[in-house]
């Protein structure tokens, strides 16, 4: 190694020349592979001391010693060190010292006035001296440990948390921190003491071993207490358990794994226990088995084809909601499972699925629910010729199968073409063309009842089709002008759609168009039902006419109402109350505006036709700054005819947020079924968050009731530590 040499001076009455002095100290140091640079050394031959002062730099191997002055001692091979000492270590964790003995590897040292900044660069310890080994453990005496910054007003303060202890340990080889006789502070204030702690370094992502605990209690489960454990398998998988225990129910069981593959990654979620379920008939099944599993997986087969699965299963509809388990979907009336294969290539899909379905409501009967299997479909989009226009052709086939109930398969061809124009005056013309064919083959199905999926009257195996044709031109005519510093732009709409008044025969079952909905997203669409059973037959007109006020500096807002009118007669095709059941369509349309980036509102609407009395009422809202913002949403839906499940529906729900300082949050929530004249749920927040800390408390009051399922308060409290943990409270 080399070593930067200033004058070297003699300390011997009969002083080798400079340049003998400096070539015996380059040896020496090469030998030891020492690298030394400083402003002045000194190197006693004699004694094979070499003391180095004035920045100091000591290189050995892949460390580095720092300091204002350093002896060296060549022959002992140890280094003493003092003044401003920092220590470099190959992990990253930078040790600072006034006074350290180390050896000459640097890896063995005695230190005194220690400072530790680890790896991460914000965990910071504290100690009064130390003694380090191997070069990966750190023995400190009365240690002080902490993540969090220091005040830059008054650094001698307290941080938020720390923790001191009359024994610390840093195990670099092992990645853990251990304590002995340790004191957790809160803004220096002892809050919580223990004979041993230990808890992974800042370097560790994962590491198997207990989690912190939760506790919590509810009116039906009674207090609870789950204790998780993480078990970390390998680098690309882990596992953790986490059994819950209740004072007044048997254990739930949690368990959760993950698998990260080199195209893909795999997670399943389950849980399980034993417990009293209350079935739909008010009858109740004593200690039976309740749980679920909600497993993903994901595989990226090439750059055009992935593949995966979804399995979301519980083994009764309440089970999630009573337990608290998070399950998607669970709060939703279905949980769906689904296994797919698909590629896209440019402007062209190709997908293979399959899908099962589980209900989470009590009126619906799972036998009667479908397995679709399979599903395939294909979208594709040709190349624009010349003049512009394009072919497409969307296909699929479908099996479809029930416990109880009608089963059907299904193949439908539906080639397109599309030819937009632009005339030199502006106006935009669309042409739109294309042939629905269908076949059908249906077992069980009774014609007189073709919505009803297990009807009474089923009838055995029989084969239908049909042949749709339809077309369409849109024409666009935007003026557009200056209102002051904005731009506004006028857009009237018109369609007309030629298509046949026949195409919707009894003998076709109705599997994926039941959910109808007429609004403005599908006033100009072909079929404005949403799937292929049911077709949208007769000659019709659409119009409407489109604002829009642009300020590109500050905000915008649009304008859109929107009829139609179907020449057609037949009354019976659409929904009573769908606002689309007579000739002349209800109007449809929305607003939306945000005048300034903290505002954004938007309301989608539905008036008679006749009275223009509202039928269909959207608004949401947002506005605010961080330091105070709120969000409303208002839904208000007339029923679609006499045996609408959900009848008319009238909800509202305000959510408030306040970011009150840099770390200080608050947050609010109502929501209130209008209707039923029923408070669904209300509560508040808080959240603190910094750099070392996050503590969140809330409060939520739940009036859901559905057999075993009772209105609820639901407190939380919880504390997060960096590197330690979490500790809460449910």
């Amino acid at each position: 190694m080399l070593a930067t040499v200033a004058p070297v001076h003699a300390q011997t009455e009969s002083p080798p020349p400079p340049e003998e002095q400096n070539q015996s100290l380059q040896e020496t140091l090469t030998a030891t592979q020492v690298l030394v640079r400083a402003d002045e050394v000194v190197y006693e031959d004699e004694l094979g001391v070499v003391v180095a002062t004035g920045n100091v730099e000591l290189s050995q191997s892949d460390r580095v010693l720092l300091a204002d002055t350093i002896n060296y001692n060549t022959k002992t091979d140890l280094v003493t060190a003092s003044g401003n000492i920092a220590l470099l270590e190959p992990s990253g964790d930078v040790v600072f010292a006034e006074y350290m003995e180390l050896t000459g590897d640097l890896k063995e040292a005695f230190m005194r006035d220690v400072g530790l900044l680890m790896a991460d660069r914000t965990t910071r310890v504290a100690a009064a001296s130390g003694v380090r080994t191997n070069g990966n453990r750190s023995v400190l005496n009365r240690a002080v440990f902490s993540p969090c910054q220091l005040c830059k007003n008054d650094p001698d303060r307290a941080p938020l948390w720390q923790i001191k202890a009359r024994r610390a340990v840093h195990d670099q080889e092992e990645k853990e921190v251990r304590y002995r006789d340790a004191w957790i502070e809160m803004f220096g204030i002892p809050v919580i003491y223990t004979p041993y702690f230990e808890h992974p370094d800042p370097t560790v992502t994962k590491k198997s071993g207990l989690l912190s605990p939760t506790y919590g209690s509810g009116d039906t489960l009674g207090f609870f207490v789950q204790v998780p454990y993480f078990w970390n398998i390998a680098p690309e998988q882990d596992l953790t358990l986490s059994p819950r225990f209740f004072r007044s129910e048997k254990p739930l069981l949690e368990s959760e794994y993950r698998l990260l593959l080199p195209d893909g990654s795999l997670n399943v979620r389950g849980s399980g226990t034993f417990g009293d379920r209350e079935r739909n008939n008010g009858t109740i099944d004593k200690n039976a088995f309740r749980g679920h599993i909600d497993a993903v997986g994901r595989y990226d087969i090439d750059r055009r084809w992935r593949s995966g699965f979804d399995v979301r299963r519980s083994t009764d509809d309440t089970f999630s909601r009573l337990y608290d388990v998070d399950i998607p979907d669970s709060f939703d009336s279905t949980l769906t499972s689904r296994i797919f294969a698909e590629g896209f290539e440019g402007r062209n899909y190709l997908g293979a699925n399959g899908f099962a379905y589980q209900t989470q409501r009590e009126s619906v009967e799972n036998k009667e629910l479908p397995v679709v299997m399979p599903f395939l479909s294909n979208n594709y989009v040709g190349e624009p010729f010349k003049n512009s226009g394009f072919a497409t052709m969307d296909s699929s086939l479908l099996a479809l199968t029930r416990i109880e109930g009608r089963d059907y398969q299904r193949v439908s061809f539906k080639p397109g073409y599309t030819q937009p124009f632009t005339t030199d005056s502006g106006m935009r013309l669309n042409f739109r063309a294309n042939v629905q064919a269908d076949g059908y083959l249906t077992n069980d199905f009774d014609p007189d009842q073709p919505n009803e999926a297990n009807p009474s009257g089923g009838i055995g195996g029989d084969t239908t089709g049909r042949v749709f044709p339809r077309a369409a031109v849109e024409w666009r005519y935007p003026w557009i002008g200056e209102l002051g510093e904005m731009q506004q732009i006028v857009e009237p709409i018109a369609q007309g759609v030629l298509q046949p008044t026949w195409g919707n025969s009894d003998a076709i079952p109705n599997e994926d168009s039941l959910d109808f909905e007429f609004d403005d997203t599908n006033l100009f669409s072909l079929n404005r039902f949403p799937g292929i059973d049911r077709v949208d037959t007769g000659p019709r007109a659409d119009y409407g006419l489109n604002y829009r006020l642009i300020d590109s500096s500050i905000g915008y807002s649009e304008f859109f109402v929107g009829q139609s009118y179907r020449f057609d007669t037949d009354k019976d095709l659409f929904p009573e109350g769908s606002g689309v059941e007579d000739n002349l369509s209800d109007f449809v349309g929305r607003v939306t505006t945000s005048p300034i980036p903290e505002i954004a509102l938007s309301y989608r609407f539905r008036l008679d036709k006749d009275s223009l009395d509202v039928r269909r009422n959207e608004v949401s809202f947002a506005g605010g700054v961080p330091a105070f913002n709120i969000r409303l949403n208002y839904l208000d839906i007339d029923p679609l005819d006499e045996e609408d499940s959900f009848g008319k529906r009238e909800e509202i729900t305000l959510t408030a947020r306040s970011r009150l300082t840099q770390f200080w949050t608050v947050t609010g929530i109502f929501q209130r079924d209008l209707e039923a004249n029923d408070t669904l749920r209300y509560g508040a927040g808080g959240v603190y968050s910094d750099e070392c800390f996050t503590m969140v408390a809330s409060w939520t009051r739940r009036n859901f009731r559905d057999r075993d399922l009772e209105p609820e308060d639901v407190f939380l409290f919880q504390l997060s530590f960096k590197h330690l943990g979490e500790f809460g409270f449910n």
